[in-house]
C-alpha cells in the first residue's frame, strides 16, 4: 500500500515500470501545509549531479507560501548513467542508433506524477514540469518526443544541449532518424514551453558541458546554445506560417545555478505579472 504524503517533506521509494533490469527511483516531495485537492503541482528534474534533494530544497518556501506540491525524482547516476539514461531520454545508445520506444524515459515522469497525486489525495490533473542544466535536458527533449496531455507548462533552465527543431541533426541533437513530420513540428512549437537561461552561463570549459560534435555546433556555451534554440525555432516556426508558443527568459547576473533560476521559474509558473520575453 502507497504511503500518503504528509504536511512538509517527505521521501518514498518509486520502481521505474518499464521493462527490462529493475530499478529503483527515490522520490522526495514537499507538501506545504495547506495543499488541497486541486493545488498545483510541480516536478523537478536535477541536474548533473542528480542530486533531488537539493532541488526540492530551493522550492520549499515558495512551495509553503503559494500552496502547490513539489515532487522531485532522482534518478541516480548508478542507475541512469550520464548522458544517455537521463538527459538524453534514453532515446538511443552511446554508440548510436534509437531504441525502442518503451525503453524511453519519458512516460517514468508521467508515471510518477500518478503515483505522487494518489499519495497527496490530488484530484488535479496536470502537472507543471521544471529542470535544470542535465534535467533541462530531459524536460524539453521531453516536450519534442514524450509530450503528456498532462503537462500544464514545461521549463527547461540553462540545458546543455538540445533537440534542435530540425531534422538535419540527428536524435537526440535534431529530430532526424524519426518520421517528424512538417505537422509534429507544428504541434510541437504550440506546446507551453518556457526557455530560461542564465546570461552568464557563458563558460566555454565548463566540465560538463557536452561536446559531442553535434553539441558543438549550437554553441560554445550554455547561453549561446540556448539561444540558437529559440532562433532555430523562430526560424522554422516562420518558415511553416506559424505562431511560436515557446517563450524565452533571460535571468540577467544568473550563472549555471539551479538554487538561483528557481526563484525566477516559480514567479514565471505562478505570478500573473510575470514578464517574458516572446519569441515569433
Amino acid at each position: 500500500m502507497e504511503t500518503a504524503l504528509h504536511p512538509g517533506p517527505n521521501r518514498y521509494a518509486f520502481a521505474d515500470p518499464r521493462p527490462g533490469p529493475k530499478r529503483e527511483i527515490t522520490v522526495h516531495a514537499y507538501r506545504p501545509a495547506f495543499f488541497g485537492p486541486y493545488s498545483p503541482i510541480v516536478l523537478v528534474m536535477a541536474g548533473r549531479k542528480r542530486n533531488a534533494a537539493a532541488y526540492l530544497d530551493y522550492w520549499k518556501a515558495d512551495s509553503e507560501q503559494r500552496g502547490y506540491l513539489v515532487v522531485a525524482p532522482e534518478f541516480t547516476e548508478s542507475q541512469y548513467p550520464h548522458p544517455y539514461e537521463y538527459g538524453y531520454g534514453a532515446m538511443c545508445g552511446a554508440k548510436g542508433g534509437i531504441r525502442p520506444r518503451e525503453e524511453w524515459l519519458f512516460p517514468v515522469i508521467e508515471a510518477i506524477f500518478r503515483d505522487a497525486r494518489s499519495r497527496a489525495g490530488s484530484m488535479r490533473e496536470r502537472f507543471v514540469l521544471f529542470g535544470h542544466s542535465a534535467g533541462a535536458q530531459l524536460v524539453h527533449r521531453l516536450v519534442t518526443f514524450g509530450w503528456s496531455a498532462s503537462i500544464e507548462r514545461a521549463i527547461a533552465a540553462n540545458s546543455g544541449s538540445y533537440a534542435m527543431p530540425v531534422r538535419t541533426e540527428d536524435v537526440p541533437f535534431g529530430l532526424g532518424g524519426l518520421p517528424y513530420s512538417d505537422a509534429d513540428i507544428h504541434v510541437l512549437l504550440s506546446r507551453p514551453m518556457f526557455v530560461h537561461l542564465g546570461d552568464q552561463d557563458n563558460d566555454p570549459n565548463d566540465e560538463h558541458l557536452p561536446r559531442e560534435p553535434a553539441a558543438m555546433r549550437q554553441g560554445p556555451h550554455r547561453f549561446a546554445r540556448g539561444l540558437r534554440y529559440m532562433e532555430t525555432a523562430s526560424r522554422v516556426a516562420a518558415r511553416l506560417g506559424v505562431p511560436l508558443a515557446w517563450r524565452l527568459v533571460i535571468a540577467p547576473g544568473i550563472a549555471h545555478s539551479g538554487q538561483h533560476m528557481v526563484p525566477l521559474a516559480a514567479r514565471e509558473l505562478f505570478d500573473s505579472t510575470a514578464h517574458s520575453t516572446i519569441f515569433r
